[in-house]
């Protein structure tokens, strides 16, 4: 029999999906500076809901004894802690001390007061693990999300703690992060759609219909991701806009940390056991980055300094387009992964 091509094992919709997402950054710019003066209000309304209709699809397909066997994996989530914690956030920094310093200072692109408010922005960015759309990069790339789910509550509770102390010890500067931030942000993108995902689950109880509503919510949540590019886009890429230079800047301290820690936790859990579902929900919840608590944090506590919260700024409109080309990569390599799909594997869930 011949082998099928790379176009009938991905889909030709998930192969020209790089292209919508890129007519969808374009048109968010474009109206970002055809009506700059709407952007806030369309940011503030917008990106919540974009994220819930992106969320609940993945969450209508999460069984709750799924989670909770996920939760109580101790080895699992010790290895997600150790790898988010104790590794990803000095990495990140040791990335951004590089460029930063050793390269961009040296070829004299910017200058020390620059260099120094970009290197803050960035170590914002890496030291605090995605409470939200981590779960939509696992699902797309077919990774364990129940287990990505657990991820989530766990860090929503650790990072209140690590992340004063990361920013202090990495930046060198005090910051307090509010608990009722990240609540804010547990309920908006994982309580809400949590239950409205139980609600659909116990309301469609016939299999088959339940099958076909599955295709139906994975077509919303393609057009939700798509919505919230252009959102964001236009309420923030005035980054992008106003400094040009320091978007592709920022963009290869982000490109080159995001790949290795995704493959860092991916390539270490498979060494570990771990089956595909599991390794990619451990590499993407190593990879992504909680970008609201960062761009509050260089809000609140770095107001004197506007490069900071550019930086941060730039951050989650360059961190969709590049965790969605690891999503393509990651699909891509399933289709070479010779390991039953399923998830956490009865070896590791002991």
């Amino acid at each position: 029999m011949k082998e099928e091509g790379i176009e009938r094992k991905l889909g030709m919709r998930t192969l020209l999906f790089p292209v919508f997402v890129l007519i969808a950054i374009v048109t968010g710019l474009a109206l970002g500076f055809g009506f700059r003066s709407d952007s806030s209000v369309v940011a503030t309304y917008g990106i919540p809901l974009g994220l819930f209709f992106m969320i609940y699809p993945a969450m209508a397909k999460v069984r709750l004894d799924e989670m909770g066997s996920s939760l109580k994996s101790i080895r699992t989530v010790g290895l997600m802690v150790i790898l988010n914690y104790a590794i990803a956030p000095f990495l990140v920094a040791g990335i951004a001390y590089f460029f930063v310093y050793f390269v961009y200072m040296n070829l004299g692109i910017i200058g020390s007061s620059v260099a120094s408010q970009m290197l803050v922005g960035i170590i914002l960015l890496g030291v605090a693990p995605c409470i939200a759309m981590v779960m939509i990069w696992t699902d797309l790339a077919h990774g364990n999300l129940p287990l990505g789910v657990s991820f989530v509550a766990w860090n929503s509770i650790i990072q209140i703690i690590t992340t004063p102390f990361l920013i202090y010890l990495l930046a060198r500067t005090s910051v307090t992060v509010s608990p009722m931030l990240i609540l804010e942000s547990v309920l908006l993108y994982l309580v809400l759609p949590m239950l409205a995902g139980i609600a659909t689950r116990r309301i469609f109880r016939n299999r088959d219909y339940f099958s076909r509503l599955l295709k139906t919510l994975g077509s919303v949540q393609t057009i939700a991701l798509l919505l919230t590019i252009v959102v964001m886009f236009w309420g923030e890429g005035y980054g992008i806009i106003d400094t040009p230079s320091l978007v592709w800047m920022v963009g290869i301290v982000m490109l080159i940390f995001y790949f290795v820690l995704f493959h860092m936790g991916y390539f270490t859990s498979r060494k570990l056991g771990y089956n595909y579902p599991d390794s990619t929900a451990i590499g993407f919840t190593v990879s992504a980055r909680d970008f609201e608590v960062s761009i509050a944090i260089a809000l609140a506590a770095f107001s004197a300094y506007p490069y900071v919260a550019i930086t941060t700024a730039i951050g989650p409109l360059l961190e969709i387009p590049l965790m969605l080309f690891l999503v393509w990569v990651q699909l891509g390599r399933e289709q070479r992964v010779n390991v039953p799909f399923g998830n956490i594997s009865a070896e590791v869930a002991k």
